[in-house]
Formats: C-alpha cells, sequence, structure tokens
C-alpha cells in the first residue's frame, strides 16, 4: 500500500512538472509573438495615431478582427478607425486581436487604471456565422461622469 502512494505521489510530480514546462513554453512564446507584433509597421503606425489622440478623452477602445475603433466622450463619435487589411494586415483571427489588446495594454497605461477603464470580451458574429473574439477598453460611467462634470461645469438650463 505504501509503495502504491509513493507512486501517485511521483506522478502527480511529474505531471506538475510537465504542466509547468508547457505553461513557460507557451508565456515564451507569447512574448516573442508580443515582441514581433510590436515591431511591426502596422503596430508603430496605430501607436502614432493613438499617441495623436492623447488630448481627447478617450470613451472605448474595440479591438476586433477587422480593425480598431476609437470613441470620445464629448462629442461622442468616431476619432479613429484603423482597419487592419488597409494597414498592411490581413490576417483575422482571435490570436493576433488578443496581442494587439494586450500591447494597448502594456503601451497605453491609462487603459490599465481600474478606476477609469474596464476590459470587456465579446464575441462578434460575422455574416457568415463565425464567432470571432474581440476586446474592447471601456470607460466606467463614474469616471466618465466626472471628467463631463470637469470639462462642462453645471449649465442653467431651462425647459
Amino acid at each position: 500500500m505504501d509503495s502504491l502512494g509513493m507512486f501517485g505521489l511521483a506522478a502527480c510530480a511529474v505531471a506538475a512538472v510537465f504542466v509547468y514546462a508547457c505553461v513557460a513554453r507557451a508565456e515564451h512564446e507569447d512574448k516573442a509573438q508580443l515582441a514581433r507584433l510590436r515591431e511591426s509597421a502596422a503596430y508603430r503606425q496605430l501607436c502614432q495615431m493613438l499617441a495623436q489622440l492623447n488630448h481627447l478623452d478617450i470613451d472605448e477602445v474595440r479591438i476586433e478582427c477587422s480593425g480598431i475603433t476609437v470613441t470620445s466622450v464629448c462629442p461622442a463619435h468616431i476619432v479613429l478607425n484603423f482597419a487592419f487589411k488597409q494597414n498592411g494586415n490581413s490576417l483575422r483571427n482571435d490570436s493576433f486581436t488578443r496581442l494587439y489588446a494586450q500591447l494597448i495594454a502594456e503601451d497605453f497605461p491609462l487603459f490599465t487604471q481600474n478606476q477609469a477603464y474596464k476590459l470587456c470580451a465579446y464575441r462578434v458574429y460575422r455574416v457568415n456565422g463565425k464567432a470571432e473574439r474581440a476586446y474592447a477598453f471601456i470607460m466606467r460611467r463614474g469616471y466618465k461622469d466626472f471628467l463631463l462634470a470637469q470639462r462642462f461645469p453645471a449649465q442653467l438650463r431651462i425647459y
């Protein structure tokens, strides 16, 4: 009975080492993909465009397989529409979208502030029925109200 317990313990230890090795390898590949994507011309162009929007209050950043859309708070309209296909990358898959969301979170720390933005993951269903993963950095309601009150002080309204 004692040898069965030792065998089980050894099997668990081997399984733990195997799982650790698989996770470490996947993390290494993920970091390599992030580095390659960060060096790409399309991502550098996107970073320049996002940096030019620093004077605006950004309401949401939507990252879908078709591209990235940035919406401002006030006035509420689309200020940037970065289509992947027109900017040199026609490959559209879920991992590519996840990598872009991760890079934006790393390079623009404003979007990772919990009191200001939240990251939402959702699915986009295309006309052909294919479901694609998408991400959005959405400004929280309290922070949006704070910004609007700060930018536009209370005005007298007569109805």
